[in-house]
C-alpha cells in the first residue's frame, strides 16, 4: 500500500517534466509530420476541385490525363487517406508533447494554422496542374454531335477557379494564422500577469458557491461532462466581498462545494483579468485559472 497520494504525484510529475528538451524536439518532429500530411490533404482537395472544374468546362469525352497518378488509379484515395489520418494522428501526438513540454499551461493555437497553411500550400501546388479548356467559352463535344455547348455562369466560375480557389485557401489560412497569433498573444499576456501576481499579488481563500456543468454530445447522442463554470466567492484586501467565475476541467470540484485559492492584484481589485483561481491547496503555476479568453 502506497503512502503517497497518486493524484498529487501525477500533478508533481506533470509540473516537473515541463521544459524537457526531448518533448520539444519530438513536438517539432510531430508538427513537421502533420504539415506534410496537411500538404497531401491539400493536394487531394485541389485534385477534387480540379476534377469538378474539368467536368464543367470540358466535355465528358475529354480523356486527357490531368496529372501523374503516382500510385496508379488509387492516387486520389491514398492522398485523402494519408492526409486525413496523418493529420489526425500527428496532431493528437504533437498536442500531447506540447502540453508535456509546457507543463499543462493554457494551450496555444499552434497546430490549426500550421495545418491550414499545409492544406493551402497543397491546393496552390495542385491548381497549377489543372487542365486548360479545349476551347475557352465552349464545352467541346468531339465524339457525338460535334456541336459545342456555350458555357453557363457556373462553367465560367469554374474556369476562373484556378485563380480564386487557391486565393481563397490562402486567405482562409492567413485569417486563421492572424486569429491564432492574437489569441496566443493574449495567452502570453495572461501568463505574464499570473507570474507577476505570484510575486507581487495577494492570495486569499475562496469558497465555491455554484458549479454549472458543461457537457458535450457525440454523434450517438451520448452526453458527457467536459468541464464546469465555477463561481468562487472571496473577500479582497479592502474587506469587500466579491465573486468570480472561472472555467475548469477538474471533475473533482464538480460536486458544488469546497474551497478555492484566489490570487488577485490588490491595486486593481476590480479588474477581472487580474484574478486567478485554483482548486488545489498548494497549486503549481499552471493550475491557476485565469479569465476565459
Amino acid at each position: 500500500m502506497s503512502i503517497v497520494d497518486p493524484v498529487a504525484l501525477r500533478r508533481k510529475n506533470r509540473y516537473e517534466r515541463a521544459g524537457r528538451r526531448g518533448f520539444l524536439v519530438a513536438a517539432v518532429g510531430g508538427a513537421v509530420v502533420m504539415a506534410v500530411a496537411a500538404f497531401l490533404l491539400g493536394l487531394a482537395v485541389g485534385w477534387l476541385a480540379g476534377d469538378f472544374r474539368h467536368m464543367l468546362i470540358n466535355s465528358v469525352f475529354d480523356d486527357r490525363e490531368r496529372m501523374p497518378t503516382y500510385w496508379g488509379p488509387a492516387t486520389l484515395g491514398l492522398l485523402w487517406s494519408v492526409g486525413i489520418f496523418g493529420v489526425m494522428v500527428s496532431a493528437l501526438v504533437t498536442l500531447w508533447l506540447i502540453d508535456a513540454y509546457r507543463g499543462d499551461e493554457r494551450p496555444l493555437l499552434l497546430l490549426p494554422p500550421l495545418g491550414l497553411c499545409g492544406v493551402a500550400a497543397g491546393v496552390v501546388v495542385d491548381s497549377q496542374r489543372w487542365l486548360a479548356p479545349l476551347k475557352v467559352g465552349m464545352e467541346v463535344d468531339p465524339v457525338l454531335s460535334h456541336e459545342d455547348k456555350p458555357w453557363d455562369v457556373f462553367a465560367w466560375a469554374a474556369y476562373y477557379s484556378q485563380i480564386w480557389f487557391p486565393i481563397l485557401a490562402v486567405v482562409l489560412a492567413a485569417l486563421v494564422v492572424l486569429g491564432s497569433f492574437r489569441f496566443n498573444r493574449r495567452v502570453g499576456r495572461q501568463i505574464a500577469e499570473r507570474t507577476r501576481l505570484l510575486r507581487d499579488g495577494r492570495r486569499t481563500k475562496g469558497r465555491i458557491t455554484d458549479v454549472a456543468l458543461r457537457t458535450s454530445t457525440n454523434d450517438q447522442g451520448q452526453r458527457s461532462v467536459v468541464g464546469a463554470d465555477v463561481v468562487v466567492n472571496y473577500t479582497d484586501n479592502q474587506g469587500i466581498e466579491r465573486w468570480v467565475t472561472r472555467r475548469s476541467r477538474d471533475h473533482a470540484i464538480m460536486s458544488g462545494s469546497g474551497s478555492a485559492q484566489v490570487l488577485y492584484d490588490p491595486l486593481w481589485v476590480d479588474d477581472d483579468n487580474l484574478v486567478f483561481v485554483s482548486f488545489h491547496p498548494d497549486p503549481y503555476p499552471p493550475e491557476w485559472i485565469g479569465a476565459t479568453l
